[in-house]
């Protein structure tokens, strides 16, 4: 129906230009038909050429009318009608496993990684939580498709896809902003969801706020949405939200920085995922302040 309206509009002057030819043409013969009575010697063709000229004048009406019609459609009933119709197909957030996940995150059954992984080098830091991580480190600059903008001015979402081991499958994710100064507190809120609910291990997530020369200036780890569900407990297919209050520990640093997520058991070593690395980058940069 959309499409239907929009073609109205490309083709209204269409309309126009054959309304007027009508116009023209009806108004030559008219003229005609009056010049003819006025000639006219006999009543019966002064009555023949009054007939003739009322119908072409009754034409030239018809086409004004459908002109007039065309006119008023396509300035104010076909724009607001389209607009009527494209706000009630607009797409809806859809539940999935028991939740609503933001514009912008949608599962993605395809098994293409969208972000450059992290080396699996590890190097010991310290890390203000109980149980650290190590960090990743890599000899080469870290890249990563810039995503894609969305309709959210508070938040950026992104979508990836990284499955970890037979545990779960990192879906996409969610940044409370961009900007961010080394004083503040950065949430970051990871969509995950769940593969093997025979699954007995308990796995904690690490995420790493990484420099643009590959060092670690902050991170937030433990176990999945606060502890309240830990991998264990992960159902096949079902979809869990995560959040990750990322603190800075290097506050001299400013510029840019990327965030490296995984998973590791107590003991440290981390899961791989199905390209053998132990992290992936998500594909969002953002700009450390002063």
């Amino acid at each position: 129906m959309t499409r239907l309206l929009q073609q109205l509009l490309d083709y209204a002057l269409i309309f126009y230009i054959g309304c007027t030819i009508g116009v023209i043409f009806y108004v030559f013969r008219a003229l005609a038909a009056q010049r003819e009575r006025g000639l006219a010697m006999f009543t019966l063709e002064r009555e023949t050429a009054t007939a003739q000229a009322a119908r072409a004048w009754l034409m030239v009406v018809i086409f004004i009318v459908i002109a007039v019609i065309v006119f008023v459609s396509t300035t104010l009933v076909v724009p607001v009608l389209i607009g009527d119709l494209e706000e009630a197909t607009e797409p809806t957030s859809t539940p999935v496993g028991g939740l609503v996940l933001p514009p912008g995150v949608t599962p993605t059954p395809s098994p293409t990684l969208g972000a450059v992984v992290v080396s699996p080098t590890p190097t010991p830091t310290p890390t203000p939580t109980p149980e650290p991580s190590p960090s990743p480190t890599s000899d080469e600059p870290i890249e990563a498709p810039t995503p894609e903008a969305t309709d959210l001015p508070a938040a950026l979402t992104g979508d990836v896809y990284a499955r970890f081991g037979d545990v779960g499958e990192l879906m996409g994710f969610s940044l409370s902003a961009a900007d961010i100064s080394t004083s503040q507190v950065l949430e970051l809120t990871l969509y995950w969801r769940g593969i093997n609910s025979d699954n007995q291990a308990n796995y904690l997530v690490f995420t790493h706020l990484l420099s643009a020369d590959g060092r670690l200036i902050g991170q937030h780890d433990g176990a999945p949405a606060g502890g309240s569900r830990p991998t264990s407990s992960w159902g096949a297919g079902e979809t869990l939200v995560d959040v990750h209050p990322m603190s800075f520990y290097d506050t001299g640093y400013t510029g840019p920085a990327r965030i490296a997520v995984g998973l590791y058991d107590p003991a440290g070593e981390r899961l791989t995922t199905q390209t053998g690395e132990d992290a992936v980058v998500l594909p969002i940069t953002i700009n450390v302040t002063p």
